[in-house]
C-alpha cells in the first residue's frame, strides 16, 4: 500500500477544496479516519468540508461537533491595500490597514467563515468506509455528476469495497484510522495529541472486533503518549470499573514505557499515584485485564508498583501470552506463577532498578 500512501499524498497536495465523506451511520473508526484528515487538511490551507457535517451525540466527548476548527477571513472590498500589519495584546488582536487611496469604510468590510468561502465544487473527494457510492444516500443521487467528474481517493477496509476511487487505499485488516495515520504522517510528519486520541480510538474500535496483529500493535506503540486524552477514550472503550479503577488506569496509560529492544510494554506506578487516585493494589486487576484483553490486547505487559505500607518493597506482575519463560524470574525474586502471569516481589531496590534487571532476565 506504500506506492498508493504516495500517490493518495500527490492528490491532496494538489487540491485546494477538498470533500470528505463518510456514511450517516459511521462508526468509530470511520469518524476517527475522517475528522483526523479534515483537521490536518483544514490546517494545511485547504478547503475541507466533511459530510455528513454533525458528529453523533454519543461521540461529543471524543470527536469537536465541528470537524474543523474556527476560522473565519476578514476580506476588504474594492480597496488597494498598501501597508498591513497587526499587534496582539492577551485577547485582543489589533489589525493595521493602509489603503492607497480612498478611505475603508465599514461596509468595506467583509466576514467570511472559512468553511464556506468557496462555493465553487471540490477538486478532490476523499470517501472513507464506504464500500459504493450509492451508500451515501440522497446525497449521492442529488450530485451524481461530482462523482464522476472529480477526482477520488477511497479509503476503507471492507471486503465489498468495490474499488470506485482513482486511487484506493484498502487493507482488510487495518483500522481506517491507522491507514489515514499512515497518510497523515506523509503529509506533516508530527501528529498532534488530539489526532492521537482520535486515531487511536478508531484502532480501539477497530481491534475489539478483529483483534491487534503486529502492525497494529507497533503503530499503537508508537501513538502512545502521556497527552492523549485517556478519559474519554476509557468513557468510550473500558469496562464497567469504579471511579478509583478507572482513574488508576488513566493514570497507568500515561505511564506505559516501550523499550524497542526489549518490545515490552512495561508501566511503573508510585505511591502518589494511589493516593491520587484513590485505589488500592487490588485494584491493578482492572488494568490488567483491560490493557491485556480489553483496550489494547497487550501480549505481554511488565506491571511494577510500590508498596503503599512500605518503602523498599516493589510488587509486580509480568504477563506474557507468548512462550517465554518465566523460571528467572522466579529464581530472582519472591514469585509465583498464576496462569499467563508471574507475580513476583523484591524487598529491596528502586522500581527503575527492578525494571532494569527483570528486563535483562527475561531478554
Amino acid at each position: 500500500m506504500t506506492e498508493g500512501l504516495y500517490q493518495a499524498k500527490k492528490l491532496i497536495d494538489g487540491a485546494k477544496n477538498i470533500l470528505v465523506l463518510t456514511s450517516q451511520n459511521s462508526n468509530i473508526d470511520s469518524l476517527a479516519s475522517a475528522v483526523s484528515l479534515s483537521y490536518t487538511l483544514n490546517n494545511k490551507g485547504k478547503i475541507v468540508n466533511l459530510h455528513p457535517h454533525a458528529i453523533p451525540q454519543k461521540y461529543a466527548l471524543l470527536f469537536p461537533q465541528t470537524a474543523n476548527p474556527n476560522r473565519f477571513v476578514i476580506s476588504i472590498k474594492g480597496k488597494e491595500i498598501s501597508e498591513l500589519y497587526y499587534e496582539k495584546e492577551k485577547q485582543i488582536l489589533k489589525i493595521f490597514l493602509s489603503p492607497r487611496g480612498k478611505k475603508i469604510t465599514k461596509d468595506d468590510i467583509i466576514f467570511d467563515d472559512f468553511q464556506k468561502l468557496s462555493e465553487t465544487e471540490p477538486d478532490l473527494l476523499i470517501t472513507i468506509g464506504i464500500d459504493r457510492l450509492e451508500r451515501l444516500g440522497d446525497f449521492y443521487e442529488k450530485n451524481f455528476k461530482l462523482f464522476y467528474q472529480t477526482t477520488i481517493l477511497n479509503i476503507d477496509n471492507q471486503t465489498t469495497n468495490n474499488k470506485f476511487g482513482n486511487i484506493n487505499l484498502i487493507s482488510e485488516n487495518l483500522p481506517m484510522a491507522l491507514i489515514s495515520n499512515q497518510l497523515l504522517e506523509l503529509l506533516q510528519g508530527q501528529i498532534d495529541q488530539n489526532i492521537k486520541t482520535w486515531i487511536l480510538a478508531g484502532i480501539i474500535a477497530f481491534s475489539k472486533d478483529n483483534g491487534f496483529n503486529q502492525e497494529i500493535m507497533d503503530n499503537v506503540l508508537e501513538l502512545i503518549t502521556p497527552n492523549i486524552q485517556y478519559k474519554e477514550l476509557l468513557n468510550l472503550f473500558a469496562n464497567n470499573g469504579s471511579a478509583q479503577q478507572l482513574k488508576i488506569l488513566e493514570i497507568a496509560l500515561k505511564k506505559i514505557e516501550f523499550r524497542r529492544d526489549k518490545r515490552l510494554p512495561s508501566i511503573s506506578l508510585m505511591k502518589k499515584d494511589f493516593q491520587e487516585s484513590g485505589a488500592n493494589a487490588r485494584d491493578l486487576i482492572f488494568i490488567l485485564k483491560e490493557l491485556t484483553s480489553n483496550l489494547l490486547q497487550f501480549p505481554s505487559l511488565l506491571l511494577l508498583w510500590e508498596s503503599q505500607d512500605n518503602q523498599t518493597t516493589i510488587s509486580g506482575v509480568f504477563y506474557s501470552s507468548k512462550p517465554y519463560s518465566g523460571s528467572k524470574i522466579l529464581e530472582a525474586f519472591n514469585g509465583e506463577r498464576k496462569g499467563k502471569g508471574i507475580i513476583f516481589k523484591s524487598k529491596n531496590g528502586k522500581i527503575n532498578d527492578i525494571k532494569e534487571k527483570i528486563m535483562e532476565i527475561i531478554f
